[in-house]
């Protein structure tokens, strides 16, 4: 019997019952030893029911000029060509406010408006090195061939349980996925629950999914630190646009222009890491590959203990495994492929903290330690790859990726 799991995404008063995302068992069928007698849960929703694309939302890019000067000399000629200001940031201000080293950011940038700036300032001032890349953000969105908030409520959801960068990320607490505004603390909740003053503590409410907060379908998702080197990412459901928060101004987003987003800000680290090194290197960068590191979203898999294909002897054991099994489920169904496999780097913590314990439980008992599984100890886990949402992914990249090569070259 195929087993099928609701999550409620969104309640309304205008609607007669909530906003759910369905999953369903489904039998895995692999060769390969991690996946067998395993089953996956799915989401149901049509992928194709939305409309995607991508796009740059700004770009940093650093340059040493031949000579030192004031940033207001180069704004006015960037004012000149573009039509507005940019404001330029010094970064090593000296005698008389000028500077040689700058770092320019630019919003939504038309590449070939920003490289004949860039031209200008070379043939005025001379480049010491080639201007490089220091940041970008790169976003996905996808919008709902037939506009609203259910379509976009069930989307949200997937997106935050299946997104997947893997756990490496997950060097702070800072760092760790959270949602703002939160159930809880309307600055943000951690999405899997953490315990700093206690490392066996910790080791539990990471394990625990009744300590989880799910990511609410009004919040947006984090996960990383603002202004890491490396990278952060925001899933979010967006209906606002050019908010500034010191005039207080924004632009409402009409019921067609609003979208599911998916973001990723880079840093330093995560240019050099995505291969982003010269700004004339653009007019070759494979936009695509920007997928495998930080676009990646997964499928999970359980482990199945059918009682009728098991000795007596074995069956209190099946029920212990089918139990955690359940566990692992209502853990991904709150907090994703990333909260379960938190849940699964916990559970090899709590067996290196407790291995002496279990060193002299064993030797007392004359018994020997069972060999730990190398089932899933990779980074991957035992999910698989979502193969419809990589598809979209892609083809929403390469698109970015053709504008990006048209407009270096043009």
């Amino acid at each position: 019997m195929t087993s099928t799991y609701t999550v409620i995404m969104y309640r309304s008063e205008e609607l007669d019952a909530p906003v759910g995302l369905d999953y369903v068992e489904e039998t895995l069928r692999s060769s390969q030893r991690r996946f067998q007698g395993r089953i996956v849960l799915r989401p149901q929703i049509d992928l194709g029911a939305y409309r995607w694309a991508s796009v740059v939302d700004w770009i940093d890019v650093e340059f040493i000029l031949g000579r030192r000067s004031q940033y207001w000399h180069l704004n006015h000629r960037i004012e000149g060509l573009t039509g507005r200001k940019e404001y330029p940031e010094a970064l090593d201000v000296g005698p008389g406010g000028t500077a040689r080293r700058y770092r320019l950011r630019v919003q939504e940038p038309d590449f070939s408006v920003l490289r004949r700036v860039l031209a200008d300032i070379e043939g005025e001032y001379g480049f010491a090195s080639p201007a490089a890349i220091t940041g970008v953000e790169v976003s996905i969105d996808a919008y709902p061939h037939f506009p609203g908030e259910e379509a976009r409520a069930r989307l949200h959801g997937v997106m935050v349980r299946h997104f997947y960068p893997t756990t490496k990320w997950l060097t702070t607490g800072m760092k760790w996925p959270r949602a703002t505004p939160g159930i809880v603390d309307k600055r943000g909740d951690y999405i899997v629950a953490r315990n700093g003053q206690d490392d066996f503590r910790d080791i539990q409410v990471r394990m625990t999914p009744s300590s989880d907060r799910p990511a609410p379908y009004a919040s947006t998702y984090y996960l990383g630190e603002e202004d890491d080197p490396h990278a952060m990412w925001r899933i979010q459901n967006k209906t606002l646009d050019k908010q500034n928060k010191a005039t207080g101004t924004r632009q409402e987003l009409t019921e067609e222009e609003k979208r599911i987003r998916i973001e990723v800000t880079l840093g330093p680290d995560g240019c050099k890491e995505a291969g982003l090194a010269d700004f004339d290197g653009l007019a070759e960068f494979n936009f695509t590959g920007l997928q495998k590191n930080f676009f990646q979203f997964r499928l999970p898999t359980f482990g199945t203990y059918p009682p009728g294909s098991l000795k007596s002897s074995s069956r209190p054991v099946a029920a212990v495994k089918e139990r955690v099994e359940e566990t692992r489920k209502q853990r991904f169904l709150n907090a994703g492929v990333l909260g379960l496999q938190i849940r699964e780097d916990a559970r090899w913590d709590h067996a290196r903290l407790n291995r002496d314990y279990f060193l002299s439980w064993h030797k007392a008992r004359g018994s020997k330690m069972p060999k730990r599984s190398r089932v899933g100890v990779g980074p991957h886990g035992t999910h698989i790859n979502y193969k419809e949402m990589a598809r979209v992914i892609e083809r929403a990249l390469a698109g970015l990726q053709r504008k990006v090569r048209r407009e270096m070259k043009g």
